[in-house]
């Protein structure tokens, strides 16, 4: 069996994002030459559209549809089918041809449309071809996500705000963020100063427009990455965004437990926060050296005992399935470790491999379980966690994940990360801060989103950081006054 990991695309732009989806969903990469399969779209007469599809030793494949939303689905469910049959798996998986990032995103789309969950259940199926599992997964999901969602949908002044800091001690094997080591960046006072200005900005922008803050989530990168005199300077600076603010749920992703210190743990008790985020990925020192993490399952151990003792945060906590040599009996070691700890939200990934990451080209890669071995361990963490209480309560999914799988987001009973359902439903407007992060101003019925995104590049937020702000003051006005 011809091994495809590569595809190229020459046609019209009508096809190129369905083509793009469908080959990622199904793990190939795109490149200009000595593609593995050569993918050709052409526009027929009366709007029609065809991809021929060219594969080495294999007759060539033309698959037809008309330019619409349905027609090129139909395209794309079939080549999603004709590619995951030639790498000798069953022609869809339990996603179907289902390839968005947030598929409960259209469930509420469907059920806010069709009228109930049942019937967005049913056309979901029916036009995907999902599985009943997921299906029932997208459902359990949505009706406990829809009280949270109705009041953003009766108060379009509740946002959620995000602060990010871009900057990490190691890059993890698997990571394709353009994140860089704060050892290696030379403006870092720079930086910070001008953060505070875009923290000021927003502080401004939430008095002008009333704003209630529902939920602020500082992430990364690797927020505690920051010295301890830095993050606690920080830290106030955003504790100044809540002021006046009732209930306000306040997360700070704190995923590496070698960068908290004492001090960084009593500054964020000072300033409110409600919920810390410790991600160990696994539990297995030998995988955490593979995949570049700098510390050993038992700091995890170590820093979470001390967030229990010392303070009244929920704590969220990651893992991730599919990692080289990892194996089953590793991720049962992972669920015993849960078992033992009870942290409020348990998140289990699915490995992603991108091209950006050090994983995409280093020999590890041929360590990696196969597609029916992550599904084993994810059903196998499943049923743990519902054994233990815990329900899921948000999903999501992303390019080349390994056997077109997912991430899921587990709680214990009353103990949901609200910025999480937010971010992912996008029903709610999120204001954000520092670099890469991203603005969504959207209100009900519809939904409709204007975005604003910070620049990646540090250099370049610094350099327009007015030019920024005053973009974000422009697009705020535009929304809340006009």
């Amino acid at each position: 069996m011809h091994k495809i990991e590569t595809y190229s695309y020459v046609g019209p732009l009508a096809l190129g994002s369905v083509v793009a989806h469908h080959c990622a969903a199904a793990g190939l990469f795109a490149v200009k030459g000595g593609a593995d399969i050569e993918l050709l779209g052409e526009t027929l007469g009366g709007d029609n559209l065809a991809l021929l599809v060219k594969l080495i030793g294999k007759n060539q494949l033309q698959l037809k549809g008309n330019n619409t939303p349905q027609g090129r689905q139909t395209i794309g469910k079939s080549l999603l089918k004709f590619l995951r049959q030639e790498q000798g798996l069953s022609p869809l998986g339990s996603w179907g041809s289902l390839v968005g990032v947030r598929p409960t995103k259209l469930f509420h789309k469907k059920w806010d449309d069709l009228g109930s969950s049942q019937a967005a259940r049913e056309t979901i199926g029916q036009q995907y071809e999902v599985s009943q599992e997921k299906l029932a997964l997208l459902e359990k999901i949505a009706i406990l996500q829809r009280p949270y969602l109705l009041i953003s949908q009766k108060n379009d002044r509740q946002v959620s705000l995000y602060g990010g800091i871009p900057f990490c001690q190691t890059r993890c094997l698997y990571c394709s963020f353009p994140y860089g080591l704060i050892g290696d960046y030379l403006r870092l006072s720079t930086f910070l100063q001008t953060y505070k200005q875009d923290i000021g900005h927003m502080q401004g922008l939430l008095r002008q427009y009333d704003l209630q803050v529902d939920a602020l989530y500082l992430g990364g990168g690797t927020p505690t990455v920051l010295s301890d005199s830095d993050f606690t300077d920080w830290l106030v600076a955003m504790k100044q965004l809540l002021i006046n603010q009732e209930s306000c749920e306040f997360t700070v992703e704190a995923g590496r437990p070698d960068s908290i210190t004492e001090a960084k743990l009593q500054a964020m008790v000072r300033a409110g926060v409600t919920r810390i985020s410790l991600n160990p990925q696994t539990m297995q020192d030998f995988i955490l050296r593979a995949i570049g993490r700098g510390h050993r399952a038992s700091d995890i151990l170590a820093i979470y005992k001390k967030v229990r003792k010392q303070t009244d945060f929920q704590i969220n906590m990651d893992f991730i399935a599919g990692l080289p040599g990892q194996s089953m009996a590793a991720m049962k070691e992972n669920a015993q470790h849960i078992g033992n700890l009870l942290p409020d939200n348990v998140t289990v990934h699915t490995l992603t491999l991108k091209k950006g990451s050090l994983l995409y080209t280093s020999p590890l890669r041929r360590d990696l379980p196969d597609e029916s071995e992550v599904q084993i361990m994810t059903t196998f963490m499943r049923d743990y966690l519902h054994k233990l209480g815990y329900v899921p309560y948000y999903v999501y999914r992303q390019q080349y994940m390994r056997g077109h799988l997912e991430n899921i987001g587990y709680t214990r009973p009353g103990a949901v990360c609200r910025y999480n359902i937010h971010i992912m439903e996008e029903r709610q407007p999120l204001l954000s801060m520092g670099p890469g992060s991203s603005s969504k101003w959207m209100r009900a019925p519809d939904y409709r989103q204007q975005k604003m995104y910070m620049p990646k590049d540090v250099d370049t937020y610094i350099d327009t950081i007015g030019t920024l702000l005053a973009k974000r003051a422009k697009q705020s006005q535009t929304f809340w006054e006009e």
